[in-house]
């Protein structure tokens, strides 16, 4: 009888005793990618800093012209004086990454500081009509354990490169930006410039030289989205599809002017 008191005395003390909370889940920091492994001639090109009103969609348009893409990692306070360049870029299937909302150095500040730009720079591009960014560039390309944390249980994946043009460098020709390039271009690799918020003729001149002299190599440029998902980095990280096109809307149908039928076949002038 004593051991059977004690065994439902025990019984009784482990059902009343509070349940221990579940351990915490472990979030992993987020990783860096500076290329991707692969034999297909895949190539992507990135611009920082925008987005510019100048520079962008002069950018867009030469990459247009050549069948490719690109990723523009840009920040949120310039997003904030031109979203209508975000609405552009989304139209003409460009990627848009995050570059923080004012290009802060995430090294050696407080994981509260780290949280608040980064989640400030994606707020400000869906507030311009952008999707919600998955990819992260890190200004100058500094980070500590606190930032690659942060960025972890933010669910971002940042994105270095493999190709340094320095275009930003003071003095920099289109020759030579055009030059390295060429020099260390190979599949898989990813290519960074710049379209603000600076001087960037250098650039532009550089862009128009070297998209078609690698398309003539057989290369393909594309976004790093494309560039991630040609490869099994897909399948290790949670990459999202590649976007659907934004619809165009119906075109308006002609009515015939009263005033004349002149008017009536004149197209009209689109602002």
């Amino acid at each position: 009888m004593p051991l059977f008191f004690s065994m439902c005395v025990a019984l009784a003390t482990i059902l009343s005793a509070p349940a221990k909370p579940a351990p915490p889940s472990v979030v992993r920091p987020a990783p860096t990618i500076k290329a991707v492994p692969m034999t297909k001639k895949l190539i992507a090109f990135t611009f920082d800093d925008g987005p510019n009103r100048r520079y962008t969609p002069r950018v867009v348009e030469l990459l247009k012209q050549n069948h490719a893409h690109a990723t523009f990692f840009v920040i949120g306070q310039e997003v904030v004086r031109y979203p209508d360049v975000i609405q552009m870029l989304r139209n003409a299937g460009m990627e848009v990454g995050n570059h923080g909302l004012h290009h802060k150095y995430l090294r050696n500040i407080p994981a509260a500081a780290v949280k608040e730009d980064v989640t400030g720079g994606a707020d400000a591009i869906v507030a311009a009509g952008g999707a919600k960014p998955y990819l992260y560039r890190l200004p100058a390309a500094l980070s500590d354990d606190t930032s690659r944390q942060v960025l972890g249980q933010l669910k971002y994946t940042i994105i270095s490169w493999s190709v340094d043009t320095r275009d930003w460098r003071r003095g920099q020709t289109p020759e030579r930006i055009a030059k390295i390039v060429m020099r260390d271009a190979a599949p898989g690799r990813i290519v960074i410039m710049h379209d603000g918020p600076a001087h960037r003729e250098a650039t532009m001149h550089a862009i128009s030289q070297v998209l078609p002299a690698l398309e003539a190599q057989g290369y393909r440029i594309v976004s790093v989205g494309e560039l991630l998902r040609s490869s099994d980095f897909a399948a290790q990280r949670d990459i999202p599809p590649k976007p659907a096109p934004v619809a165009k809307p119906p075109a308006a149908k002609s009515r015939p002017h009263s005033r004349g039928w002149l008017q009536s076949i004149w197209p009209r002038r689109i602002s």
